[in-house]
């Protein structure tokens, strides 16, 4: 058996699990630069809000006091996310990390008698300690799981179970083929030319003909419907990504160097952030830049990017900052203005003892740097980003905008707002 533990409108969840005066508002969280709706509360889903509308269709229902949007605040769901999928490892053999508010878990050698048991108890401990609604369902394969959770949290079941794959029998005969998961918008096309329009339907067709139409991840799917469970996801569940970036659009073009400058710094330091949160070093930080490819001008799109090799894998902002820093000044085009800029981290390996460079002192900066750099994160993630940062990513007479924090956070305790400072 597997389980899928789903956190719900996690996003909006967040914000109300430091805000607890947003509970039973209508509530949307918006993209970067606030373009477009990225999650929703149930009361906005029943406002007719969609998932991607754009912000400014919303403008009548903000404006009414109906709809409350924010702008995302990343960084604080990304702490919840790490939080919440610790606590589903308390509660199984092994979790597999899909998404920021999803996890398989792998629930062999234990009864199904106890799974409902299991289920109600993450419920219950992500809620009691963190304020985020869950929904968790079991079935004999991953597919099945998705189908069950989904279900549930449609019908407002905390937990749901398919014991058996003919008991998934009834709701396949309901769910349009669209919705399986696995199956985009071009396999789907195919099964509705071939009259396949329920999963039921998918189900029912034989073997050979699902590996001929949609190839093997066709395949994998209809035997994940039958109770065959076939689809890996080890590599999900890895603790180190291959990779980390940030990036955000300007407000408008600019060709102002020191802001760029203080942008990459920041998104910069929200990667070393992130890097030594999954305890990993990087040994290479890429920056791009970008024009914008809709300004009505007769100027060639511009999209400069470059990337720095370090000698020494580090987790250390600073080092990473100024490798971005350096990899900016290689790239920067003066009076050419750009719309986005980014930062991405690559060669990431796990945070173990590394042979320094000839010019390095090991014994006495990696610790000491090590202690500096754990004690910054410990403030920032008690107190709210960006309680101590870098003086390099302050800019004069230019105001950042949507740099991943939002407007609506509440810091704990006493300890003054640092999101107040950025909109009024």
């Amino acid at each position: 058996m597997f389980g899928l533990a789903d956190c719900n409108n996690f996003f909006v969840s967040c914000e109300r699990s430091v805000n607890p005066s947003l509970d039973g508002k209508a509530v949307v969280v918006l993209s970067n630069n606030d373009g477009c709706v990225v999650a929703r509360s149930n009361e906005s889903k029943r406002l007719g809000v969609k998932m991607g509308q754009p912000a400014f269709e919303l403008r009548q229902l903000v404006e009414s006091g109906r709809l409350l949007p924010l702008s995302g605040n990343h960084l604080l769901y990304r702490e919840i996310s790490l939080k919440v999928h610790e606590i589903f490892r308390r509660f199984v053999p092994e979790a597999i990390d899909y998404s920021v508010d999803e996890a398989f878990l792998n629930m062999a050698g234990i009864p199904i008698d106890v799974l409902p048991e299991i289920g109600y108890g993450i419920r219950q401990a992500c809620w009691e300690e963190l304020r985020i609604p869950i929904t968790v369902g079991f079935a004999p394969t991953k597919t099945l799981a998705k189908i069950i959770t989904e279900v549930s949290k449609k019908q407002g079941h905390p937990v749901g179970i398919f014991r058996t794959a003919a008991e998934a029998m009834p709701i396949l005969e309901q769910l349009p083929v669209a919705e399986l998961w696995g199956i985009g918008r071009r396999m789907a096309k195919r099964l509705y030319q071939a009259g396949v329009y329920t999963l039921a339907q998918f189900v029912a067709r034989n073997r050979a003909w699902v590996r001929q139409t949609l190839g093997v991840t066709g395949e994998r799917s209809w035997l994940e419907l039958q109770g065959v469970s076939c689809i890996t996801l080890d590599h999900v569940g890895r603790p180190l990504q291959d990779s980390i970036s940030e990036s955000r659009t300007f407000p408008e073009d600019v060709d102002d160097y020191d802001y760029i400058r203080a942008r990459i710094v920041i998104y910069a330091s929200d990667c070393a952030s992130k890097l030594r949160a999954m305890h990993g070093r990087c040994g290479g930080v890429g920056v791009f830049l970008r024009t914008n490819p809709f300004r009505s001008s007769t100027l060639p799109p511009c999209r400069p990017e470059a990337i720095c090799r370090l000698d020494t894998p580090t987790s250390v902002t600073t080092d990473i900052t100024g490798a971005a820093l350096r990899v900016l000044d290689s790239i920067y085009i003066p009076s050419i203005p750009f719309k986005r800029a980014g930062v991405w981290l690559t060669d990431i390996t796990p945070d173990v003892p590394v042979t320094p460079s000839l010019f390095d002192d090991p014994d006495l900066r990696d610790e000491s740097i090590r202690r500096f750099m754990n004690a910054i994160d410990s403030i920032n993630s008690h107190i709210g980003q960006p309680a101590i940062g870098l003086a390099s990513r302050l800019v004069s007479a230019r105001k950042g905008h949507n740099d991943g924090y939002s407007s609506t956070f509440q810091a704990p305790r006493d300890y003054p707002n640092p999101s107040s400072r950025k909109k009024k």
